[in-house]
């Protein structure tokens, strides 16, 4: 007696393969997890978000970057590192004078709201960093409170 008829099998094949998708996100953001807790020492992160969309410091020339990655706050500042490329930013909190939401960086219209980082860099001069935070609220609040006072 055959329990899953010929016309069952596409829709379980479809099912694992969904699952099986969902399970490998769960592993690469795990992985990207226990990499940002090497770097830093227990209790120092405050805050941290995976899947940030990271679009690079304005002062740097060329169009926005897209790269996916991580972002963790800290009582020392703020730091990105990529999921799959070696691009990794840290702005000191000493460095931080706001953060905003804007809808265009580099010059260029973004189409959405992204988080402006604003800052100075080592050269002295104004700057700011852009990224497409989840949950952009309570990064704009936390870093408000602890940086920009």
């Amino acid at each position: 007696m055959n329990f899953i008829g010929e016309s069952n099998y596409s829709t379980l094949i479809i099912g694992l393969l969904f699952m099986g998708a969902v399970f490998l996100i769960a592993y690469i953001r795990n992985v990207e997890a226990r990499r940002i807790r090497k770097l830093f020492r227990e209790g120092e992160i405050l805050l941290s978000s995976f899947g940030v969309q990271y679009y690079g410091i304005e002062s740097e020339p060329g169009n926005p970057l897209r790269s996916t990655g991580s972002l963790v706050l800290t009582n020392d500042g703020i730091y990105y590192h990529a999921k799959f490329s070696q691009k990794k930013l840290q702005i000191p909190g000493d460095n931080i004078s706001s953060i905003t939401a804007v809808d265009t960086f580099k010059g260029k219209n973004m189409y959405m709201k992204i988080v402006s980082v604003n800052f100075v860099n080592e050269k002295g001069e104004r700057d700011r960093a852009g990224f497409r935070i989840p949950y952009p609220e309570r990064w704009s609040q936390a870093i408000n409170k602890i940086f920009c006072k």
